[in-house]
């Protein structure tokens, strides 16, 4: 056994993994992680069973990627199973990024092949060096300890076998093996996020300590220690403060927290205990930032109707000795619509009603690039949106930021400045990021989300009504 598989098999052991002569299914890209990850399970006693996906972007160069790994696993006699996917056409269709498409098909289709086959667990190729990148991504992004922890050894029936080795060792091997791999060309471009901080932050990072990625990887694993026993606590004390015969009045979706005990609790645990409050009523954490955390905080001391908009359609309000997080009602009374995070090139329409419509695509902004001056299409810096998107009706506590030293007005004294009747303001459309409005169609644009030098991509925004 050599020394590199030795220390894989100590880490899947650390793990309770994978036992000797377990199936696995081993997700192949042709890259050098992947085709390191499929060799020492292959040489460790495991029977893996490759699951390679095209996801038809990248034309001659994936289908080149698809030979390479089906002919490596005819050599090293492992089954062999290729899924495609024209992840571009489905990301359209399901409003997602493209990466968040392609991630969702993977995921699909190893648990498809996992179930099948009779494998026990899925294995991906994630190592060191993207545990570091992952807790810089999440580290920009605002995360808390969670995020921090960066990428988890084992998530269900997920296992990173490879989470503590770095890449330069993942390459050493396969040298070692005289073993050749491929390299997807998209990981080279520099006009992704990841991508940026994997060839721009990373590298500075060494340059400064040799031991940055390890260093990285400790504090994440220190992160994920401290989380768990702060998500310990914070559990019993949510149930503690829960009130469940109100829940149940309410229905699913509605969370009600009794608000006395909880603001005699430390910060950490009270923020804890509302961030996994609001994870209870949406059924999900993605898009639930510090600031909402904060915004819902501060509602603690108000009085009786005071409210915040929370993502996926959520509001947090006081009653009485009561905070309640639920589903707005405007989502069913009104208009509500999420617009996905992933607007793409190709148009996105979203009917209103049957006589209006929002139009809204991307593009890259350049030199060339014409600021539209019209009240019903507006540009948008798309890298100033952190929240979640939606259209909707007006609501309380709405505002819009009105010059560029970040004043801010109510959408209630937009409507009175424009001299809207009061019948028409409930019903007006307003593109908005919780309770900040992006633009209020027809009368007033963000000064916050405005095209300038610095703009790299730009949100277009048409609204539409049927014969004008």
């Amino acid at each position: 056994m050599k020394i590199f598989e030795k220390k894989i098999y100590g880490f899947i052991n650390e793990y309770k993994m994978l036992k000797e002569g377990e199936k696995v299914i081993v997700g192949l890209s042709g890259g050098a992680d992947s085709v390191c990850l499929l060799y020492v399970l292959k040489n460790l006693g495991m029977k893996p069973v490759a699951v390679h996906i095209n996801h038809m972007i990248r034309g001659e160069e994936a289908d080149n990627d698809e030979e390479f790994c089906k002919a490596l696993c005819e050599k090293l006699e492992v089954p062999f199973k290729a899924y495609h996917k024209d992840i571009k056409a489905y990301a359209a269709a399901e409003k997602m990024t493209v990466e968040e498409a392609g991630r969702r098909f993977r995921y699909e289709c190893f648990e498809k092949e996992r179930k099948e086959s009779g494998a026990t667990k899925t294995a991906v190729a994630h190592n060191k060096n993207d545990l570091a990148e992952t807790v810089i991504f999440n580290m920009t992004r605002g995360s808390g300890l969670n995020g921090l922890a960066g990428i988890k050894p084992v998530r269900d029936n997920i296992i990173r076998p490879l989470l503590d080795a770095k890449r330069s060792e993942i390459e050493e091997y396969l040298k070692e093996l005289g073993q050749d791999f491929k390299t997807d060309s998209t990981n080279l471009s520099k006009d992704y996020d990841r991508n940026k901080i994997r060839h721009i932050v990373i590298p500075t990072l060494l340059e400064l300590n040799a031991g940055a990625i390890e260093h990285i990887c400790e504090a994440a694993k220190d992160s994920e220690e401290s989380y768990n026993y702060i998500k310990e606590i914070s559990d019993a004390e949510l149930d503690k403060y829960t009130d469940k015969q109100a829940m149940k009045i309410n229905g699913d979706g509605c969370v009600v927290l009794e608000t006395s005990g909880l603001k005699n609790e430390t910060k950490l645990i009270r923020e804890h205990i509302i961030h996994e409050a609001i994870a209870l009523a949406a059924g999900r954490k993605k898009d639930i930032t510090r600031r909402h955390i904060y915004d819902v905080e501060a509602l603690l001391d108000n009085e009786t109707g005071s409210s915040v908009n929370l993502p996926y359609g959520l509001t947090a309000r006081i009653s009485y000795d009561n905070l309640i997080i639920s589903v707005l009602s405007h989502k069913t009374d009104g208009l509500y619509k999420e617009i996905e995070a992933g607007v793409t090139e190709e148009k996105t329409v979203i009917r209103i009603n049957d006589d209006e419509t929002l139009e809204l695509w991307t593009e890259k902004r350049d030199p060339d690039t014409v600021i539209i001056k019209n009240d019903y299409t507006k540009m948008a810096d798309y890298g100033k949106i952190k929240d979640t998107l939606c259209i909707r009706n007006p609501m309380e506590g709405d505002y819009i930021v009105i010059d560029d030293k970040g004043n801010t007005k109510k959408i209630s004294r937009v409507f009175i400045d424009n001299k809207i009747d009061r019948e028409k303001r409930t019903s007006w459309p307003l593109i908005a990021c919780g309770n900040e409005i992006i633009w209020a169609v027809g009368l007033r644009y963000s000064e916050a989300f405005k095209v300038d030098d610095t703009t790299k991509k730009i949100l277009y925004m048409k609204y539409q009504r049927k014969g004008e």
